[in-house]
């Protein structure tokens, strides 16, 4: 006897189309909606957590422990430098140096003492009315005069015997070229007076 398979109502369609859409979604929610601190550090493959995981400025200070990073964690120039320390013992000395190189020799000139003498009379001792003559004395050449000073020949104490007068003689370019000098005697004895002048080679 043949048997003959009935095509199902259309409510019978629509009543498992239901069905099975009920049951898809019972089991979808099951498995998207997790409990509260369900995952943890035994749930996560290692590597899985990457940089585009996470959310921008999702990690910020209440998430990192105190003193947990090193130097090396911060990129160059991001930390502030710490305050100067005292300073350290002084360091073994060097080894000296090499010697320079040696200058240019120097020319050393030669110092003349070029002299010239006059006799003045002594006149009355000590009455204050002295007698006074001039003489000078120039360097020779190229010398040039640089410094001068007197003398009395046969000077003793208290003999009035003095030097009234020391000035250079000057040439026509204001170049000292010698000096005179006055002397004055109020000694009662004829003396000697001479100047003495410095001349300098160069």
């Amino acid at each position: 006897m043949r048997k003959l398979l009935r095509r199902p109502s259309p409510a019978m369609v629509v009543a498992c189309l239901a069905l099975l859409v009920a049951l898809g979604g019972t089991s979808m929610a099951a498995a998207t909606q997790l409990g509260r601190n369900s995952v943890g550090t035994a749930q996560l493959r290692d590597g899985a957590v990457t940089n585009p995981k996470i959310r921008n400025n999702a990690i910020n200070s209440v998430k990192v422990a105190n003193r947990s990073l090193l130097r090396a964690d911060f990129a160059p120039g991001q930390l502030p430098a710490g305050p100067t320390g005292p300073q350290g013992p002084a360091g073994a000395a060097g080894a000296a140096g090499a010697a320079g190189p040696a200058g240019p020799a120097g020319v050393i000139g030669a110092i003349t003492v070029r002299t010239d003498s006059v006799s003045i009379a002594g006149g009355v001792a000590e009455n204050g009315a002295y007698n006074t003559a001039r003489v000078s004395r120039s360097c020779s050449g190229n010398e040039r005069a640089i410094s001068a000073g007197t003398s009395w020949a046969g000077d003793q104490a208290g003999l009035e015997l003095v030097t009234m007068e020391l000035e250079p003689q000057l040439n026509a370019q204001n170049n000292v070229v010698g000096w005179a000098a006055t002397g004055g005697n109020d000694s009662g004895q004829a003396g000697t007076f001479t100047v003495h002048v410095l001349c300098y080679t160069p």
